[in-house]
């Protein structure tokens, strides 16, 4: 069922390849003792040349098929800085306009190169909620004792979430509401010429950045 292309160390992330190919084992049900001739069958001829080079004084075919996709992983795979990628996962926010669902998806993808392991539903639990920008949200789950889990904390969140919505305060149904690009160019326009005061309004007001709800009479001017 299907096919694998070869793989070309110049334009494929070997990471990406090796999780298909896993999967093309699955689906047509190739046996063990058979996935190591189907691998360099299918890495190309450059990246052939390099794994024989690296399995010396042994060939491949000689090698174990977790063997050579552990050699071809230190070969081709991205360097990834443990440490740095953990800066970014632990400094996230969630942006004004971004819903719940959105945040909590975000996160998931900053900590995967982070290898937090068994402990990794704690920490993006604890990131998740500490990264909530509505301070309506960000109650409702300080409600809850240390017993909370990932799951429900993202379930409560959305509900409250669409409850906040429904509320005539939630910037989206303001008239003022701004589109995520109209609040990005706004806030270009305030950087080149001077923060002009204005109303914090909406849920996220009191949260880092202004909040995207500005009050007619602060950007034309009080009658």
């Amino acid at each position: 069922i299907g096919n694998i292309p070869e793989f070309y160390a110049g334009s494929q992330d070997w990471n990406v390849y090796s999780e298909r190919l896993e999967q093309f084992f699955l689906v047509n049900n190739i046996p063990d003792d058979k996935r190591s001739a189907l691998l360099i069958s299918v890495i190309g001829n450059d990246s052939y040349k390099t794994l024989r080079d690296l399995c010396q004084p042994a060939l491949p075919k000689d090698k174990s098929f977790e063997e050579l996709c552990e050699l071809l992983k230190k070969q081709y795979g991205p360097q990834v800085s443990v440490f740095r990628e953990r800066n970014k996962f632990y400094t996230a926010k969630q942006y004004d306009y971004e819903g719940v669902s959105a945040w909590y998806a975000r996160i998931k993808t900053l900590s995967v190169d982070c290898k937090f392991g068994d402990n990794l539903e704690a920490i993006l639990l604890d990131r998740f909620i500490s990264g909530l920008r509505n301070p309506a949200i960000l109650d409702r789950l300080c409600e809850e004792d240390e017993t909370l889990t990932l799951t429900k904390a993202v379930e409560l969140a959305v509900n409250k979430e669409s409850s906040v919505m429904d509320g005539p305060s939630y910037g989206r149904y303001n008239s003022n509401w701004k589109s995520p690009n109209q609040w990005q160019n706004r806030r270009g326009n305030r950087g080149r010429g001077g923060r002009r005061g204005g109303n914090r309004g909406g849920c996220f007001g009191g949260f880092g950045d202004p909040s995207p709800v500005d009050h007619a009479g602060s950007e034309h001017g009080d009658n």
